[in-house]
């Protein structure tokens, strides 16, 4: 029987697609989860405008027409106010967005900050989940203080209903991600970017793979499959899951049934 594959982190973005239109790359896209057999991929806009990443309305334009393509809010802080929250709810509440990714790191805030927790206040009103970029923020290691494990800490604990979910598994940071995810059931991790080639040298592959093996033996319910695409290798992503030491039942939650459930979806 066939698997059913959710891609739970990609962007329309020009890295490697220099020259071509948003919706060239999103055409790219659909090609690549053909020929793959990935069923569904959530896209993530960026926080801010004009940059090589789609902002929210445009991503929302280029999905429209395309079920197997859902998308995720977002906002910028630390500058943000009522009109954001207003529109992400609505967009909450008709599902056009599935959760709210937010960029610590890449912008100068702290995921504790009061700022956030209308956003919070959102998610939980909506029962979608929260996104956090955590880990390596271009190549400017002071900028992790504001995204490591320990400030999500302080989210997970006093939102305990709020869901959570670590992008990138915080890479470099992956001992401190495994503790966070294990020790509060609100918390989630994905797997982006796990095989990209400077993130394998910086990390280790046996440090990485140990990591994943030991947190899908233990809970298999916190892992989640993501690619970074198009920065990072969809097939090679595909390769660490098979790789890991755990059952068919195992791989499938990791594949998709854990999303599912995380995201609230009925696919």
């Amino acid at each position: 029987m066939k698997r059913l594959i959710i891609d739970c982190h990609t962007h329309f973005s020009t890295f490697d697609h220099e020259g071509q239109t948003f919706e060239q790359i999103r055409n790219s896209l659909l090609l690549s989860m053909q020929k793959l057999d990935i069923d569904y991929a959530f896209v993530y806009p960026d926080s801010e405008p004009s940059t090589v990443v789609t902002d929210l309305d445009t991503t929302r334009e280029l999905v429209k027409g395309f079920p197997q393509l859902l998308m995720l809010g977002t906002a910028c802080f630390p500058m943000t106010d009522k009109s954001i929250n207003d529109k992400l709810d609505t967009l909450a509440l008709s599902g056009d967005i599935i959760g709210i990714k937010l960029y610590p790191g890449f912008e100068e805030f702290y995921p504790s900050d009061g700022c956030c927790h209308s956003i919070y206040e959102i998610c939980i009103k909506h029962n979608i989940p929260v996104v956090f970029h955590s880990g390596e923020t271009m190549n400017e290691p002071w900028r992790e203080s504001f995204n490591h494990p320990s400030e999500i800490t302080n989210v997970a604990r006093h939102f305990p209903s709020l869901k959570i979910v670590v992008a990138h598994f915080s890479q470099p940071h992956l001992t401190a991600c495994q503790n966070l995810i294990l020790n509060y059931p609100n918390v989630y991790a994905d797997i982006s970017g796990l095989v990209h080639m400077d993130v394998v040298k910086s990390c280790g592959q046996e440090v990485i793979y140990r990591c994943l093996s030991d947190v899908a033996t233990v809970q298999p319910d916190k892992l989640l499959f993501g690619t970074d695409w198009p920065i990072c290798d969809v097939a090679e992503h595909l390769g660490l899951v098979e790789s890991l030491p755990v059952s068919e039942a195992t791989k499938v939650l990791i594949l998709s049934g854990n999303a599912q459930r995380v995201f609230t979806l009925e696919l």
